[in-house]
């Protein structure tokens, strides 16, 4: 009988397919942005250390806010969904 050992870890495959969600969550939004559907944006992320970066690309400072709280919002309402 042979036995057959794998050299990925499960670990190693859940951080590469995760990775993979969020480089097709990207691709999408790029999309997005290329067919005009968005004009405005801010990106909250998580950088390797914990730390969160605020990316935006917005014609004022008060439309950054905004767009942030917009997304603070439904992130918050939506509760059920994470549940």
């Amino acid at each position: 009988m042979t036995k057959i050992v794998n050299l990925i870890t499960k670990e190693q495959n859940e951080q590469e397919k995760y990775k993979n969600d969020l480089l097709e969550i990207i691709d999408n939004f790029r999309d997005m942005v290329s067919k005009g559907e968005v004009v405005e944006f801010a990106i909250s992320s998580l950088d390797d250390e914990g730390e969160v970066v605020i990316t935006t690309c917005c014609k004022d400072f008060i439309g950054a806010v905004g767009l942030f709280e917009m997304g603070k919002h439904t992130l918050m309402t939506q509760t059920s969904y994470f549940e």
